[in-house]
């Protein structure tokens, strides 16, 4: 398979699943908040797929619409992508280090990383590793991803590059699978990761780094700090003029999410042509925005995936961080940086983002 699809028969005619409904705070723009009451309802009264999508009438079975939408984003952002990403290189690296340091003595790692976009984990594996690796198979589904990976990592005997999955199967067993800010893209992540498990030794570990938390938004006090933080920036804006440069230059810079909108109804994707916006929502298919987003299924739980992956994997590790949301690496003023301080500290699983380390457990 060339997609990040499950094989799995598992029907994901509606993007959102029905979980949690909580109360929400965020954002007020009129076309959110449209999704969002929409979610509630989770699908059109065919069963084809959710209110706020099917206006525009895709033409694709959600996973597949999701795959396509990806693919056509990256193949326009693939360059970008690391510069708008600095949390990635910025604070990410330390984290791996210590979850790298938890993988047990083994001089012939043999490397899946899954998704590897532009080479960020399997750059932190082969600084760790380094002679301790015995193959590393970089795979992406979006050519142009995989060329910014081909850049960033060297080419050796011991590395091999696909956007093609078959090709990739044919390098198995693995002892090590990386993902890294990968599930959120997959609109059945879960599936995806059980089809791996043939190509796995029956010890092997999985590192998933940076992925968006659905718990941030259902703790409440998590959420008030967000909101008093989010106030805070809209007063702040009227008075820094770097609010008023960064607005004008989006007025000469495309937006990659209006260029994959125009390309979709181009392509055939959709019939009309959608909003930025609900390309976003395609594209990070798992990252909530809202309390309704994650009552409609958005984001992951890692409590909620160690009962997924019960039968298939113990959870070793996680860390929970960022606890301003979106804005957590912003130079926050001493009293926000210290309110987010405290919150990590009394709800040290709430963060918006998390890592974790699993083993795969010995069975038969």
């Amino acid at each position: 398979m060339r997609l990040f699809v499950s094989k799995a028969n598992k029907s994901l005619s509606t993007s959102l699943f029905d979980r949690r409904n909580q109360p929400t705070t965020g954002e007020s723009r009129p076309e959110l908040n449209e999704i969002r009451d929409n979610t509630a309802k989770q699908e059109s009264a065919d069963g084809s797929g959710p209110f706020w999508l099917m206006q525009f009438e895709p033409q694709r079975p959600l996973p597949v619409l999701v795959e396509e939408i990806n693919a056509l984003y990256h193949s326009f952002d693939a360059k970008n992508y690391v510069d708008e990403h600095p949390e990635i290189y910025g604070f990410l690296p330390k984290l791996w280090r210590e979850m790298i340091a938890l993988l047990p003595t083994n001089n012939a790692w043999r490397v899946l990383d899954f998704g590897c976009g532009a080479g960020f984990a399997a750059e932190q594996i082969l600084a760790a590793l380094g002679d301790h690796i015995e193959k590393i198979v970089c795979y992406d589904p979006s050519p142009e991803m995989l060329e910014q990976c081909k850049l960033r990592i060297k080419q050796t005997p011991l590395t091999t590059f696909s956007c093609e999955f078959d090709e990739v199967a044919r390098h198995e067993p693995f002892n090590l699978l990386l993902t890294n800010s990968v599930l959120h893209h997959l609109p059945d992540f879960c599936g995806t990761v059980k089809s791996l498990i043939p190509l796995l030794t029956r010890d092997a570990r999985w590192i998933a780094g940076h992925e968006p938390s659905a718990r941030f938004y259902r703790n409440h006090e998590c959420l008030r700090t967000l909101e008093g933080y989010r106030k805070y920036r809209r007063w702040k804006r009227f008075v820094d003029p770097r609010s008023y440069r960064s607005r004008l230059r989006r007025c000469f810079v495309s937006d990659p999410l209006d260029l994959v909108a125009r390309a979709s109804v181009e392509r055939g994707i959709f019939r009309k042509q959608p909003t930025a916006l609900v390309m976003d929502r395609l594209v990070d298919f798992n990252v909530p925005h809202s309390v309704q987003e994650v009552a409609s299924g958005r984001g992951l739980d890692f409590k909620q995936m160690r009962d997924d992956f019960d039968e298939d994997f113990e959870l070793q590790f996680v860390r929970t961080y960022f606890f301003l949301g979106p804005y957590s690496l912003h130079r926050f003023p001493s009293r926000w940086a210290a309110r987010a301080i405290d919150m990590e500290k009394k709800f040290p699983q709430d963060g918006a983002n998390f890592c974790t380390v699993w083993k795969r457990k010995l069975t038969g």
